[in-house]
């Protein structure tokens, strides 16, 4: 198309003569491969987005499985991202992963690094009052008891290893998120899966019944 005017899914409805509802759950399916522009209502898609909602729709007429056709966007046409235009009075509502990615994250990096700043500031205290004893309460004829020497000692290679169970804390905790995002974005598609089903079982009992 040579027009460069951007499009509504209204327009791009009458176009097509698609349902808009239709249209709408094909835009959040397949919206990284719809060039478009704006957020929410304020959205409004490039005219060579009407292309590939027609192909969209041509290959679910024919059968095709969502996956088929995200594959087939996948081969053809690269991934766009739309340019958002956030009004000012306007706070953008956060999804449960990204609310949970962001308060975690930082919960998670903070404890660690708490964690391994006190058990180095103990360290290094201890390090420093073995020092100090050495150097200065006991004369240097008479050295630190071992037994006092050996306690010290455990206390702080304890303190070492209590660092380094925090970082691995850390790490298991990131790859928690990780997995816990993958799910919960699987979950989601599963779920707009199974209500195409279920439109599509609906549109077939009324073809029936008509």
């Amino acid at each position: 198309m040579t027009d460069k005017k951007l499009l509504s899914i209204a327009e791009i409805s009458r176009l097509l003569e698609v349902p808009e509802s239709t249209l709408h759950y094909w835009k959040n399916r397949f919206a990284q491969y719809l060039p478009s522009t704006g957020r929410n209502r304020q959205k409004r898609f490039k005219p060579e987005a009407v292309e590939i909602f027609s192909q969209i729709a041509s290959m679910l007429k024919q059968g095709h499985t969502t996956e088929d056709v995200m594959a087939d966007l996948s081969r053809k046409y690269p991934v766009n991202v739309a340019i958002e235009q956030p009004s000012p009075d306007i706070t953008p509502q956060s999804s449960p992963a990204q609310f949970k990615s962001t308060e975690m994250e930082p919960a998670v990096q903070m404890a660690a690094a708490m964690g391994s700043e006190i058990a180095k500031s103990i360290t290094e205290g201890l390090k420093g009052l073995l020092s100090n004893i050495q150097q200065t309460s006991i004369p240097a004829e008479e050295p630190l008891p071992e037994e006092i020497r050996c306690g010290m000692e455990k206390a702080a290679s304890d303190l070492n290893e209590q660092g380094l169970d925090i970082q691995t804390l850390k790490e298991e905790n990131t790859c928690l998120k990780d997995k816990l995002s993958i799910m919960e974005a699987e979950l989601v598609r599963l779920r707009k899966d199974r209500r195409e089903l279920e439109k599509f079982l609906l549109d077939k009992l009324k073809a029936v019944t008509k």
